[in-house]
């Protein structure tokens, strides 16, 4: 930085210099200006993408797209009303129906004998199978896991693309279910109940044809088995030849194939059986770890080891529940054997059944689920209409409702309405290209309220004859013109010209009218038919309204799948970019601009060097003359 010197020529040198950059700097301010307006317009582009998501996903998708906001039917029941719940769709043909019914539709359902009660799902598969990763080395927790637990439902291998199983240690209880429901090809549903510890797979398919075929590949660890209780644990044995007089040091080099490395420390092993800790160092016999066990209360286990083959058994057939750093210990036996549920008939299987249900004295074949529709009334069988051992049945009428249906166009012309006059107002605001952006110089010069009245106008017009815009609206009337003449006929409307493509309701009474003879008039013209898909109004705007979306997102970085005014901006869309090149483009003029001020106030300060030189030279030259 240059040292700025007032002093020996008495002139105001800031001042000099301040006016001096004053013509350099005017490009500096347009550049500002031009990022300001492109920052603004982006901002504007948020707001856009903010009102056209709320109208199609909040408004279209989530609201008048419902195959319920244009059902003008109602289904009315009487008598057994507890046994059978009513809704009429559109379709309704307006049969009366007693409904009795004498069985439930049941699914194919597998289930565990449990762990009971205190096992949350929070709870991680290496704590099922009694192992606590925390305790293990790294080397050790890394082949545990490795291993995995596997299943396979109706067919369907829970694997990755490297034959791994999706399920091991890490895997929590919740995230198994959630893994298994996900899978649509395994045609199944996973719950697991924390009262009983009980996981459950059911078929999707209801009734007599639903299947649960649940298989473990030979020689894995099985998934279902962790939600049984273990009466047994045994390992593979780590050879005839292993004596119990052996210690487990010696049961660890066996395993490792090498001697301890010289000086290492002592190792222990620790573990827990039915909630009893044991720990012991390596130097302990086989005999007098299998006596520890068997000699301590409370743990109802008996332990042998045969032929270099551990067996842990519970007393009376009692549960094994193995803890603590057990993988470690029980490795040294070459690892427990593969807990299989075919192995100990741990899974139970409730086949499925139909319903049995009767409508109007004639029995309806195939009801494989409590919920399905006939007449065009969805019928949802909630209980057995004959519990009291006489049949009570539910009697079902349907009735024509247009209110609802009517208030559901209402509101959607009252929204499109509201869309189209935003959109409108954006593309006709003037512009008043004379107010440029505020530097801030030019705001410490005004009062608040005129900088805000002369941003305003900055502002105003940024979106003129805008090209998304017009399209949008281009497009959504489009799918309003292809309709006039079928809305004309049910009473509704365009407004005149200058309008812009308002809906009207010019007869109310004769829409109602039309949605009471014709139900399904209204929803074909607005949500379409159903064997034309997308030819609807609603649908053509969804479309519409999604390819500005694109566009918006595309230009202005936006997030098209939010409303939030807060989002963060895409740095590689356009305008993303284009803010890039004006930061760069800024930053050079700056330092430009720094480098010729700089240069200014060198050339004064050697300015006024050379004037103080030449004063002392003259102050010199008096003094000698004799004239000072």
């Amino acid at each position: 930085m240059v040292t700025r010197i007032n002093g020996f020529s008495g002139m105001d040198i800031d001042s000099m210099v301040k006016s001096m950059m004053a013509t350099k700097r005017v490009p500096l301010e347009k550049l500002n200006q031009e990022k300001q307006i492109l920052q603004w317009t982006r901002e504007g582009y948020r707001e856009l993408n903010s009102v056209l998501y709320d109208f199609r996903t909040n408004k279209l998708n989530d609201k008048y797209k419902k195959s319920e906001a244009l059902n003008s039917n109602k289904a009315v029941t009487t008598g057994n009303t507890n046994a059978v719940k009513a809704d009429a769709t559109a379709t309704a043909t307006g049969v009366d129906m007693k409904v009795s019914v004498t069985k439930l539709a049941t699914t194919t359902t597998l289930s565990t004998p449990g762990l009971g009660q205190g096992v949350p799902s929070t709870t991680s598969l290496a704590q099922l199978d009694g192992v606590a990763l925390s305790e293990l080395s790294e080397e050790e927790e890394a082949a545990y896991l490795k291993k995995g637990f596997d299943i396979t439902i109706n067919g369907v291998s829970f694997k990755d693309s490297a034959g791994n199983s999706l399920f091991n240690g890490l895997t929590s209880i919740s995230s198994m279910i959630a893994t298994i429901n996900a899978n649509e090809k395994a045609n199944a549903i996973a719950s697991y109940d924390e009262i009983t510890g009980k996981l459950s797979i059911a078929s999707k398919v209801g009734g007599d044809a639903g299947k649960v075929e649940v298989v473990t590949p030979a020689g894995s660890n099985s998934l279902i088995a962790l939600f049984s209780k273990k009466t047994v644990v045994e390992t593979n044995g780590a050879g005839g030849a292993v004596t119990n007089d052996k210690t487990l040091a010696d049961l660890q080099k066996l395993l490792d194939g090498k001697d301890p490395e010289p000086g290492a420390p002592v190792k222990r092993y620790n573990f827990s059986i039915n909630g009893q800790n044991f720990s012991f160092d390596a130097s302990t016999t086989i005999d007098s770890v299998l006596s520890a066990i068997n000699a301590k209360p409370d743990v109802n286990v008996t332990a042998t080891v045969v032929a270099g083959k551990l067996t842990i058994t519970g007393d009376s057939g009692g549960e094994v529940k193995m803890g603590g750093a057990s993988y470690e210990f029980l490795n040294l036996f070459k690892g427990a054997v593969p807990f299989t549920e075919g192995a100990n008939a741990i899974k139970e299987v409730i086949k499925g059944e139909n319903a049995e249900v009767s409508i109007n004295g004639e029995p309806i074949k195939n009801v494989t689920s409590n919920v399905f529709t006939i007449n065009g009334v969805q019928l949802t069988l909630l209980d057995v209409t004959n519990s009291s051992g006489t049949d009570i049945p539910t009697n079902i009428k349907t009735q024509s409702d247009p209110d609802k249906a009517l208030e559901s166009i209402k509101g959607f012309i009252d929204d499109y309405n509201n869309l189209i006059k935003a959109l409108n107002s954006k593309i006709n605001e003037t512009r008043y290209r004379d107010f440029k952006p505020l530097s801030d110089d030019q705001k410490k010069e005004m009062k608040e309220g005129e900088i805000d009245s002369w941003t305003e106008k900055a502002k105003s017009g940024l979106f003129k004859n805008n090209d998304i815009i017009t399209s949008v609206l281009s497009k959504m009337r489009e799918a309003i013109t292809e309709k006039l003449g079928s809305l004309n006929a049910i009473g509704i409307t365009t407004g005149n010209y200058m309008e812009n493509g308002k809906l009207v309701i010019a007869d109310e009474s004769k829409l109602k009218k039309a949605i009471s003879a014709n139900p399904q008039l209204a929803i074909d013209l607005f949500q379409g038919p159903a064997n034309g898909s997308g030819s609807g109004i609603f649908n053509k705007m969804t479309s519409s309204i999604t390819g500005a979306l694109d566009m918006i997102s595309a230009r202005a970085g936006t997030n098209k799948f939010s409303m939030d005014l807060t989002s963060t901006f895409k740095e590689e869309s356009v305008m993303g970019k284009q803010l890039k090149g004006f930061n760069s483009r800024i930053l050079v003029m700056q330092r430009n601009l720094q480098m010729t001020e700089d240069r200014y106030y060198k050339q004064f300060a050697a300015m006024e060097a050379s004037m103080s030189k030449l004063q002392t030279q003259s102050s010199s030259l008096m003094s000698s003359l004799g004239l000072s």
